[in-house]
Order: C-alpha cells, then sequence, then structure tokens
C-alpha cells in the first residue's frame, strides 16, 4: 500500500487578510483526500507564532479554522536547521497577504527544500505588487486602468499636490488601494477632495504604496487559470464569472465579500458572447504566461459597458478558498470539482519541486 502524502496545510499569519485565510483554511481541509494525505494543520497567530494542530479535532470547525486549540504543539519557527521544522511532503499555503504572497513565503519554502503549492518567488512578488504587474503586463500590449502610484515616503504637502493632480488627470469617481494588499482591505471609492485625502491616509496604513485608480464604468470578470500538467502546454483558463455588487459601499468591497454577501451577486459563467469570452481567456492564459505564475491564479478584469475594452485589473496567486470564493467556484463550473483542483495543484507542486531537485548547484 502506498504510503499518505505528509501535507502541511498552513494558515493564519500577520496579515490584513488573517481572518480570511481562516475561512479559507476550513473549506480546504474538508476537502481533502484523507486517504491520499496525511494532514498536519499549522496555524499562524498574528504574533508570527506557529501551532501544529490535530486534523480531526479541526474537522469540527466548518466555517473557520482556530488558529490553535488546548491540544495544539506550539513552536516558534517553520524552519530548523535549515529545513521545514514539521517532517513533509509538501506544503500548501493557503495565506493571504505582504509576507506569504509576495514571495517571501515561496523563498523561505524553497530554501527548505520543500514542494509548495502555487506561483513561485517571481511571480509571486511581481503579481502582489499591483503597480509592477501593470508595468510588466504593459510591455505585452495588456491595458488596465489610468493610476498613479504614491509611496509612503510622501510629505503632506507632497500628498495634497498628488491628490490635486491625479483627480485632473483621472475625474471622478476614483479608488484609492494598497498597492500589495488582497481582500479589498484599504479600498475605497472617493468621490471628492475630502473624501480621497482620507482615504489615501487609511490606505497608507496597510502599504508602503498605493494607488489611485481611474474609475471604469462596466462589468467586474474574474478567471481561474490552472497551469497545464504538460507545463510546456498552454494553461487551462475556466469559464468567466462576473460580480454585480449591490452593496452600499458601491464596489466589491471587504465588507461586500465577506460581512454582508448577501448584497453582491456572482453570475458563473457570466453572461458573454462568445467572442468576448473567448478574448477574455485568451487574456487571462497571456497574463499567466507573461508573469511566469505557477500552478494557479485568478485573473480579474473590467469589460467597459460601451466600448467593450478588456482592462486588467489584478492577478492573485494566492486566491482564496473559501466557499463563496471565485477560484474554486469557477472551476466547478467549468468541470473540476474542489477535492479534484486540490489534487491537481498538490500534483502540480511536485512536479516543479521535482525540476528544481534536478538543478546543479555548484560549478566545476
Amino acid at each position: 500500500m502506498t504510503s499518505r502524502i505528509k501535507l502541511v496545510l498552513l494558515y493564519g499569519g500577520k496579515s490584513g487578510e488573517h481572518e480570511i485565510s481562516l475561512i479559507s483554511a476550513a473549506s480546504v481541509l474538508a476537502n481533502l483526500d484523507p486517504e491520499r494525505f496525511h494532514i498536519i494543520p499549522v496555524g499562524m497567530d498574528k504574533e508570527g507564532q506557529f501551532y501544529e494542530n490535530d486534523y480531526h479535532e479541526l474537522l469540527a470547525y466548518e466555517t473557520a479554522l482556530p488558529v490553535s486549540t488546548s491540544k495544539s504543539r506550539p513552536f516558534e519557527s517553520l524552519l530548523k536547521n535549515g529545513r521545514l521544522a514539521i517532517d513533509a511532503d509538501v506544503v500548501f499555503p493557503v495565506v493571504h497577504g505582504p509576507l506569504y504572497e509576495d514571495g517571501c513565503l515561496q523563498g523561505l519554502l524553497e530554501l527548505a527544500g520543500v514542494p509548495y503549492v502555487g506561483c513561485d518567488v517571481l511571480s509571486s512578488a511581481i503579481g502582489m505588487d499591483k503597480d509592477m504587474a501593470r508595468r510588466v503586463l504593459k510591455l505585452s500590449g495588456i491595458q488596465s486602468a489610468p493610476y498613479r502610484a504614491l509611496s509612503w515616503h510622501a510629505t503632506a504637502n507632497e500628498t495634497k499636490v498628488f491628490c490635486q493632480e491625479t483627480v485632473k488627470a483621472l475625474g471622478w469617481p476614483l479608488f484609492v488601494k494598497p498597492c500589495s494588499m488582497g481582500s479589498s482591505v484599504g479600498i475605497h471609492k472617493v468621490f471628492n477632495m475630502d473624501e480621497l485625502l482620507l482615504a489615501v491616509s487609511d490606505a497608507r496604513r496597510y502599504d508602503k504604496e498605493i494607488l489611485v485608480e481611474a474609475f471604469i464604468q462596466g462589468r467586474e470578470i474574474e478567471l481561474a487559470v490552472l497551469e497545464n500538467q504538460a507545463p510546456t502546454q498552454q494553461p487551462h483558463v475556466s469559464l468567466p464569472g462576473e460580480i454585480r455588487v449591490n452593496h452600499v459601499d458601491g464596489f466589491y468591497s471587504y465588507t461586500a465579500k465577506y460581512l454582508e454577501s448577501g448584497e453582491t451577486d456572482l453570475f458563473i459563467p457570466a453572461q458573454l458572447d462568445q467572442d468576448l469570452t473567448r478574448q477574455l481567456q485568451q487574456a487571462a492564459a497571456d497574463i499567466f504566461i507573461s508573469l511566469k505564475c505557477k500552478g494557479m491564479a485568478r485573473v480579474d478584469f473590467f469589460v467597459h459597458d460601451e466600448s467593450r475594452t478588456i482592462y486588467f485589473n489584478e492577478v492573485n496567486t494566492l486566491p482564496g478558498f473559501t466557499s463563496i470564493s471565485m477560484y474554486p467556484k469557477l472551476w466547478q463550473a467549468s468541470g473540476i470539482d474542489y477535492p479534484s483542483l486540490l489534487n491537481r495543484l498538490i500534483d502540480l507542486a511536485l512536479v516543479h519541486q521535482r525540476c528544481r531537485e534536478q538543478l546543479i548547484t555548484h560549478y566545476q
């Protein structure tokens, strides 16, 4: 009998998206195959403490996993003597935000020599930085909404001038967002200068750089991308899904996504004609390839109501896996159920690790 694959499910963390990670992890835990995997849940609290948890105990938590319980084994570092502190064959990171989605965690896991699900250091770092992702994709002819970036180094006067010049260039309304955050944390839709200045101040609490972006009057479309099991072949792209927000915030805010999700409608598949669907699927595949993504990504677009122009919004290299998250729902609608999706992602992680292990690390 083949022994089970030892899989660490990593969740929580020092991030503004900590709570979303706990919800995603509960869904992943419930859909992993216990006959194929020996599942080791590892929670991280907001101070950076790690806890090895009992798989069977955590199955009782259907909505969100606890970081720790009375049965947890605490430990201080994910690495011990240069290796993973827990004996594991692969790590499935179900974590979001800076340190976990931007290449830092991926680099640590590569130093430990352990396979991990999802994008590598380079694609994670570029994908997490909205400004850098857009710069790279612009070279491939992929356009995004007009925007301007502001560093946290800017003085109060420089910030005021920046806001005035941005309004002249982009008009109202505007979106203000941290450059490297997800789950709509710190994002604001603003309609006047007072709101803009307050939103800039709030967004800067989450990131060292922020973006102020023009509003696109159009539909919000998302597609899920899955790396081909033959890595030289085109990635698989799901049917498109559409988000229609009826929430008082006026956009897909954190509250609209997770706290008052009943005010948002998800249409899977989106009601689009075949030509536009093909254009979006090709754009998603091109973005995945251009950013050198591995494993998975969710690619978000705006489609202008009148011109039907496609605007790239962002790529999420560690998308949410909650029961309402678009990435697994899009694949379910496209013919891949949740457990099969997890299996494919883990298999891809093992393929990439075998490739890394074949590289020569010395020069003669």
